[in-house]
């Protein structure tokens, strides 16, 4: 993954990069934002989701695996 990084060393990715670390569709991933699983802002119209908040959701649900 390949993104910009922010001043706090976090990145942001873009959800067609969520979804392929994922690997899961696109569409699983706007459900899971809807659903608040998983953390989301938008910027210029594009949704985007913090690496941090990625990381944050699988550390959620390996844990309850």
């Amino acid at each position: 993954m390949n993104s910009p990084l922010l001043a706090n060393g976090d990145e942001i990715l873009l959800l067609p990069e969520i979804a392929s670390a994922l690997r899961c569709s696109v569409k699983t991933v706007r459900r899971l934002i809807q659903d608040g699983k998983l953390k989301s802002a938008k910027n210029r119209g594009r949704v985007v989701v913090l690496k941090s908040a990625l990381l944050s959701y699988v550390a959620a649900i390996t844990a309850t695996t």
